[in-house]
């Protein structure tokens, strides 16, 4: 407890970053009956990442490394972040796209997972299909012209904060290799990446809980 302690005195925001997923929880849980199947795939990202983050926590005094549970992340996220916008979009011909694009991601996260270093290759496949869905989408809601109130509908609040965190963190993963060495960059440029890391995360994650809550008036904010 007392290191677990040390810890979060050195990388406060880690654990607001940690508790952060718990918003897009407890308003699942409040509004469950009105989550339709894409929400609910949203609820339970949050929750994987609450456990992975949970456990993570856990290993990191016990083992010499948990890079094999970060690169885990990449895996499940590209998966779910598929799924949900396979169920964000309509037509046959946008669904087969999205969950070819997702097989292929899903398999190469899963073909560069490794145990002992961060995988920057999976890290970055993810992030990349994360932006090219988001603005997939944003596309989508700009053609379709059937959203009254842009700032009431709910997948924008979630697009809006996985753009932002995809994007902010791109070239923080795709240099991770480097960043994450500490024969390479001190302490201090390391808590400056990994601090941003987090902020973005615990952006998304609010913007997320905001999606979760508004999926309630969905259906009456669409023409």
């Amino acid at each position: 407890m007392e290191r677990l302690l040390h810890f979060f005195a050195q990388y406060p925001i880690d654990l607001i970053s940690h508790l952060s997923s718990i918003l897009s929880i407890i308003a699942g849980a409040l509004r469950y009956k009105y989550l339709t199947p894409n929400l609910k795939a949203i609820w339970v990202l949050f929750i994987l990442n609450f456990i992975k983050d949970t456990y993570s926590l856990i290993i990191i005094f016990t083992e010499p490394s948990n890079a094999y549970i970060y690169n885990i992340e990449p895996i499940y996220q590209t998966i779910l972040i598929g799924v949900i916008f396979y169920l964000s979009f309509d037509g046959s011909a946008n669904r087969r796209l999205i969950g070819a694009l997702t097989g292929i991601c899903t398999l190469i996260t899963l073909f560069y997972y490794q145990k002992d270093q961060v995988s920057t290759v999976s890290l970055s496949v993810f992030k990349l299909f994360a932006i090219v869905l988001s603005l997939s989408y944003f596309n989508k809601v700009v053609m379709d012209m059937r959203v009254k109130n842009i700032m009431g509908h709910s997948m924008f609040w979630f697009t809006a904060g996985l753009l932002v965190y995809a994007a902010g963190t791109f070239f923080t993963v795709l240099f991770s290799e480097f960043i994450f060495n500490p024969k390479i960059v001190d302490d201090e440029t390391f808590s400056i990446y990994w601090n941003l890391n987090s902020f973005l995360f615990i952006l998304f994650a609010v913007l997320s809980a905001i999606s979760i809550w508004f999926g309630k008036f969905d259906r009456e904010n669409l023409i």
